[in-house]
């Protein structure tokens, strides 16, 4: 016994087939959505967790004694990192300038300006307070998050004016 194909049936068959692309290509769409959302999450998050990371290894790296000083530096709180290498002090000085973590590596007392150091990543804004024991970083990325990262280097610190 043979089966007539309804036209009714070819069409409800087809309709199915449609809401079922249909639905399918709104899904993508909402999941690149989420995707991109938690990727720009993501991006905020990973910029001041490298930010922080790396201002406070790199005071990790230089605790020693007179190793660390905290003050301004242009228009903004910096952290300066003094190192001696074959009887020449060298300072390595940290800031925020324009969107840019910043690094200055010159040596002592040479008149370099804030503009003269390079981008490490981007950065909206470095932020450095003591409390006599500690330095607390405070970063915000680009995005506008915030986060902060403390240290107590075991050689102590300088608070200076200006760097």
């Amino acid at each position: 016994m043979e089966h007539e194909h309804s036209p009714l049936r070819s069409a409800a068959v087809l309709a199915l087939c449609g809401l079922f692309a249909v639905l399918a290509v709104g899904l993508a769409i909402l999941s690149s959505g989420v995707y991109r959302s938690a990727a720009a999450a993501s991006d905020g998050n990973s910029a001041r967790r490298t930010a922080l990371s790396y201002v406070v290894n790199q005071v990790r790296r230089a605790d020693r004694v007179g190793g660390v000083a905290v003050g301004a530096f242009g228009d903004g709180d910096a952290v300066a990192l003094t190192e001696t290498v074959e009887g020449t002090d060298y300072v390595t000085i940290l800031y925020c300038l324009d969107g840019q973590l910043m690094e200055l590596y010159a040596e002592a007392g040479s008149g370099l300006t804030p503009a003269d150091g390079l981008a490490v990543l981007a950065l909206s804004d470095l932020s450095v307070e003591t409390d006599g024991a500690r330095i607390t970083f405070t970063v915000t990325a680009p995005d506008g998050t915030v986060s902060a990262a403390s240290v107590s280097p075991r050689c102590g610190f300088e608070e200076v004016g200006e760097l």
